[in-house]
């Protein structure tokens, strides 16, 4: 829907480009486990809506300037500053990858280390750990450093999204080590901070059904996650 066409109580949500999360094919078609569970909330929350893809850094700032209404993200101090937490839409594992024969078995083995990050993220139990921080756009980058650069200790990133790189790259999970950073992190939806009540209340009743529902569960079989 053009945005002279759309409907002035429209939903305006955005899904961050991020494969596997969210990504658009060489024939516009947009898919990805958090484009899609967006898509859901828009469904029942009865209300017209749209979902665009955006790189993270512009669809946070489109929240803040209020071109936007809704979007899904951990809560990084960037996404908390632009809108306000609704509600849980699910949760996910944050691990650190390293090489097997690395010897690093332990987060406080991470101690000196040159460690590879979405350039959105940020892990409070590393700081002051690593030598330096290295970041990226996107995952795909962050696994491809791990194969190629030895001068990088390891990588941070969801436990999804590492198995979803390794197998695209052509290597298996199983090659590196893994060692948990987060259980049961946290995913946001976020809404613009001067949402009216009565849309928050649509929207909360939403994301709360599928939260308890099984449709994340069923995303991550979908995109060969697990």
């Amino acid at each position: 829907m053009a945005a002279a066409d759309t409907p002035p109580d429209t939903l305006r949500i955005g899904s961050m480009l991020l494969p596997p999360w969210g990504q658009t094919d060489n024939q516009g078609r947009n898919s990805g486990v958090i484009y899609e569970l967006n898509e859901e909330i828009g469904r029942r929350s009865g209300l017209h809506f749209t979902n665009e893809i955006l790189p993270f850094g512009r669809m946070i700032e489109n929240l803040k300037q209020g071109r936007l209404d809704l979007v899904s993200s951990q809560a990084h101090w960037s996404a908390r500053a632009a809108g306000d937490r609704l509600g849980v839409q699910f949760t996910i594992d944050v691990m650190v990858a390293v090489r097997k024969n690395s010897g690093i078995e332990t987060i406080e083995d991470l101690q000196g280390k040159d460690l590879v990050y979405h350039h959105a993220a940020s892990y409070p139990q590393l700081e002051g750990l690593s030598r330096s921080i290295f970041r990226v756009n996107s995952y795909e980058q962050s696994v491809r450093m791990l194969i190629r650069r030895p001068e990088f200790d390891g990588i941070v990133l969801t436990a999804p999204s590492f198995r979803y790189w390794t197998r695209q790259l052509g290597r298996q999970p199983s090659e590196f080590k893994t060692i948990p950073l987060e259980i049961n992190k946290k995913q946001w939806i976020l809404v613009a901070k001067d949402m009216p009540q009565e849309t928050r209340t649509k929207i909360k009743r939403a994301v709360d059904e599928i939260y308890q529902s099984d449709l994340y569960e069923r995303l991550l079989d979908k995109h060969n996650l697990h």
